[in-house]
């Protein structure tokens, strides 16, 4: 029996807390605690067994890509939440093959986390405030209260703290009875723009689209329009003969390019396997 899933929402988090007279080595305000993630929560139901885990991540391709990992394993084996067998080190094996040689090259700094019932059940950048975070959230949404508790129990009292948590959507998934639904935020240069894809289960033969698919399908998307904006912003400084930001190797940019033409196959590959439609348009990959 297929798993069922309940509409997913991806959220861009950032929580951050400030004590009064607390100043970093230069005298400016500094936070005592500054976490950025994306976060997703996801509520699982199959064969009378219902599971709530929340899946984190630095970028939101990677996040996806776990979210896929995990719909697609609880379809399959609805209890490996609760089985004693299913390690951090089997959740790594599997994680490993869905993170691209660029990835591994070029983004470093790129983590992903799995949470479940306020355990960390996996990681690959342990942090002790998101851990801290979770255990008090168990599956729930995060708020300044959750944030300022996980603060005040990780830097003692917080009579002098200030708290804030900024909480914005970025991937809505809606799964409908005749097709698979995303509403995806999209950053075009400094502007927010936004667009709709939907992936349609055909009728003959009745063989609907897996979910856990479609969501790497929106990872694969969402990443090489992130490239883009990357090599459009390399083209744009080549052009003004300037440098700006952090040195970018020319090995970066040929694998950007590698990277990106890498998913443009996956994309195009699932487009012609399966029907598809765009709201309002297609996006420009290039």
């Amino acid at each position: 029996m297929a798993a069922v899933i309940s509409p997913i929402t991806l959220f861009r988090e950032k929580s951050t807390v400030h004590r009064f007279g607390f100043s970093g080595a230069e005298g400016g305000d500094e936070a005592v605690l500054s976490i950025r993630s994306n976060r997703v929560t996801l509520n699982l139901k199959s064969s009378g067994i219902q599971e709530t885990v929340v899946v984190r991540g630095q970028n939101i391709p990677s996040t996806l890509r776990l979210t896929s990992l995990v719909v697609e394993r609880f379809n399959r084996h609805p209890t490996i939440f609760s089985d004693e067998d299913v390690t951090q080190q089997d959740w790594l094996e599997n994680w490993i093959q869905r993170v691209s040689s660029y990835e591994r090259q070029f983004m470093q700094e790129s983590w992903v986390s799995l949470h479940h019932e306020g355990r960390t059940v996996f990681t690959t950048n342990p942090s002790v405030s998101i851990e801290e975070i979770e255990m008090l959230a168990v599956g729930g949404d995060v708020n300044d209260t959750v944030v300022r508790n996980a603060a005040s129990r990780l830097l003692g009292s917080n009579d002098d703290m200030v708290t804030e948590h900024d909480s914005q959507t970025a991937v809505v998934f809606t799964p409908f009875a005749t097709y698979h639904r995303a509403a995806i935020l999209e950053r075009r240069g400094g502007r927010t723009g936004s667009f709709a894809v939907s992936a349609h289960h055909p009728q003959k033969p009745k063989k609907p689209v897996r979910y856990s698919g479609f969501i790497s399908l929106c990872a694969d998307m969402i990443e090489a329009l992130t490239l883009k904006v990357f090599l459009d912003r390399i083209k744009q400084m080549v052009e003004e003969n300037r440098v700006s930001g952090p040195t970018i190797t020319p090995a970066q940019v040929a694998g950007a390019m590698g990277r990106r033409r890498d998913l443009m196959q996956f994309v195009v590959g699932y487009e012609r396997a399966n029907k598809l439609t765009y709201r309002p348009e297609r996006p420009e990959f290039f």
